[in-house]
């Protein structure tokens, strides 16, 4: 089928589900004209595609940016600074990027607060650090059924139970090994998941140790705790792009923003490809040819095979690395040199370079995409770092390397750090991350974020148009609460969102239909999540409803456009049990219900959420391979009785008609004499 034919067979397709739904029920508000299905023909054309995409994060359409090569060092490391906690150890899983997730967060969280490490235990009592633990299990564990609780208990929104990561077969060990990467950790931090302190979710079994055979679930009454409140998580484009024709180039201006991220004081999570995915392996890069002999003998005896099936004493170190590495291991060595020629394989992959003695410096290259199997945390860099220093016959085109943290402990590496080439091509999906530190929020009883996209998530999309496009969620209020913030996921470079709170008329079907309360305007350097402040402070009565109507702008080479964000997931229809019949395979399932999400293709137009993926949906080939969720769009709201605890509101209106007030958003200190 040529693309015009596809084309018209969209157009076609679009007209008959707007003409289906519009018989169904009273739809006049989805009247269209020509210019409005052209957009929604565009929209549907983005997310209809399939998105399996190895580079998940590589989602920016241009990058615009200004060299600040004359305001940056030529060398940075943030230990120096006082701000990077001691290297952890992931052992016994493979959590590698729940690790690198938590060090950006904590280096986040100590730079927010003004605090060395030092300082921070001197002051709270406590290490900084933060449960990695508490990050991996949420994000791989749906909201729980209806029918786990007694009728009338469930401890969520039942409309959205179930929402989540699923596994096909799940097990505790299938959960922490399954992986993940770092866009899991935005979405699950955005839905108010975390992060927590160490000491109150350990990264031990319920029998306090580190055996993967232990019981390491979590209750389910600690998913929605926080110790810190995410503001901002910041996803910058990769090193690395990809032209039109599918061509790798390195993308300079992206080392400056990863420079410029540093010297704010943000470590930096990135995806990269190690030379194995577990420290058990990376070790063994460093063992002698006795200590190979012997963990060879010890996996043998593991695997329960004879320990004389190889004559160890014979093979020189190489040999036994070679033996110990190969995807063959177990059968006899002729056998296994044979199966590794069919297979084609050459021995073990030499990213990792050794140089010097006393310390040995560990320095990593890779020269080609293959994508990634480990995560780490930048946390400096150094213009000087030789290119020699890296594997012979491999190396880099010019000196300068990131300085990592690790997560496989101090006993790896250059005591748990490495260094790293800024032109490793496997390098992506940086993100650093912010925190809310008003003294007033730390003490607050509890938090409630308005939202309905559960689902963890690893892709984004942001969709560009010609004319103005809205998104809005509309959204109750449960307790007579406090909203100061919201907040929106953005896709592009210096994107600026006007975020406009509604108080909604008692019959209104669309998002901008009521009484506008406030107005927020910002603009955001990077990609990802941005909490936004409201200019003023809303006193929400319980049973309110209320809704959020977001405009993005971003400012290209061809001038001004429109951003349409949104997040999804894979579905189930993309695993195959004759093709991907592993028993850890997991899927996204997301919850969208009529009436939560919203798009606007102008101010009179708007298309339920819902509808606008059955629409995508018949026009995909297989619809099950997309998870969808609703549009990243989300309100803070704070009990009120916990907000006047501490807070003395001041200057504050009715909104007209109406039992909402408007307050200033001056956080004022409660003293003893006032009253509530």
């Amino acid at each position: 089928m040529t693309k015009m034919n596809r084309f018209v067979l969209f157009v076609l397709l679009l007209v008959l589900a707007i003409s289906s739904a519009a018989s169904a029920q009273d739809l006049s508000v989805y009247d269209l004209d020509e210019d409005d299905q052209e957009k929604l023909l565009y929209l549907g054309s983005q997310l209809s595609e399939t998105f399996v995409n190895t580079r998940l994060n590589d989602i920016y359409t241009e990058l615009q940016w200004d060299s600040i090569a004359d305001l940056l060092p030529e060398k940075m490391d943030l230990r120096d600074n006082g701000t990077v906690p001691p290297v952890r150890d992931q052992s016994p899983w493979g959590t590698c990027w729940s690790f690198a997730a938590i060090a950006a967060c904590e280096t986040g969280i100590l730079n927010d607060f003004g605090l060395t490490t030092e300082q921070y235990e001197k002051i709270y009592g406590e290490e900084m650090d933060l449960s990695e633990k508490h990050l991996a299990w949420f994000a791989a564990n749906p909201l729980p059924e209806i029918e786990d609780y007694p009728e009338g208990e469930y401890p969520y929104d039942e409309s959205q139970a179930g929402e989540g990561t699923h596994f096909f077969e799940p097990t505790d060990s299938h959960i922490y090994d399954n992986g993940g990467n770092l866009g899991l950790a935005t979405t699950t931090f955005a839905s108010g998941v975390g992060v927590v302190k160490e000491a109150i979710v350990p990264y031990l079994n319920s029998e306090g140790t580190i055996d993967g055979d232990g019981d390491w679930s979590i209750p389910e009454d600690m998913r929605f705790i926080q110790s810190f409140e995410m503001k901002d998580s910041n996803i910058l484009p990769d090193p690395y792009g990809i032209d039109k024709d599918d061509n790798f180039y390195f993308r300079p201006e992206v080392i400056e923003m990863i420079k410029w991220e540093l010297l704010s004081g943000r470590a930096v999570a990135v995806s990269i490809l190690a030379d194995s995915a577990k420290p058990i392996d990376a070790l063994r890069e460093r063992m002698t040819a006795e200590e190979l002999r012997e963990e060879i003998r010890k996996v043998l005896e593991e695997l329960e095979i004879d320990t004389d099936l190889y004559d160890l004493e014979t093979m020189d170190r190489d040999e036994l690395f070679y033996l110990l590495s190969s995807p063959n291991f177990g059968l006899p060595y002729d056998e296994l040199l044979d199966e590794d020629k069919a297979l084609e394989y050459e021995g073990p992959v030499r990213y990792l370079n050794f140089v010097g003695e006393d310390p040995v410096i560990y320095a990593q290259y890779s020269d080609k995409f293959e994508g990634s199997n480990h995560a780490v945390a930048i946390v400096g860099w150094d213009d000087t770092f030789p290119a020699a220093y890296f594997t012979e016959g491999r190396q880099p085109p010019a000196d300068g390397a990131w300085i990592i943290r690790n997560s496989w402990g101090t006993d790896w590496g250059m005591d748990g750090y490495f260094y790293m080439s800024y032109y490793d091509m496997n390098l992506s999906s940086p993100q650093t991350f912010d925190f809310v530190t008003r003294e007033d929020i730390q003490n607050t009883d509890h938090m409630e974020i308005l939202q309905y996209d559960y689902m963890p998530v690893s892709m984004m999309h942001s969709t560009l148009f010609e004319t103005p496009i809205y998104a809005g969620n509309i959204f109750y209020v449960s307790e007579d609460s406090v909203m100061e913030f919201v907040s929106v996921m953005t896709g592009d470079l210096n994107t600026t969102v006007a975020a406009s709170v509604y108080l909604l008329d008692e019959d209104a079907l669309t998002p901008d239909d009521g009484e506008l309360l406030d107005v927020v305007l910002e603009t955001f350097t990077y990609a990802g999540y941005h909490r936004m402040d409201l200019n003023h402070w809303l006193v929400l009565p319980a049973g309110s409803r209320v809704s959020i109507v977001v405009e993005q702008t971003v400012e290209t080479a061809d001038g001004t456009k429109y951003s349409m964000v949104n997040a999804s997931g894979t579905g189930i229809g993309f695993y195959d049990e004759e093709t991907q019949p592993e028993e850890d395979s997991s899927y996204g399932f997301g919850i969208v219900n009529p009436g939560e999400s919203f798009i606007g293709l102008d101010e009179d137009a708007w298309l339920d959420w819902a509808e606008v993926i059955e629409m995508v949906n018949l026009v995909q080939e297989d619809n099950d391979l997309t998870a969808w969720d609703n549009l990243p769009i989300k309100g803070y709201v704070y009990p009120l009785e916990s907000v006047l605890e501490y807070n003395a509101l001041n200057q504050c209106s009715f909104a007209p008609g109406s039992d909402v007030q408007i307050c200033s958003n001056e956080w004022i200190e409660k003293t003893a004499d006032q009253e509530d």
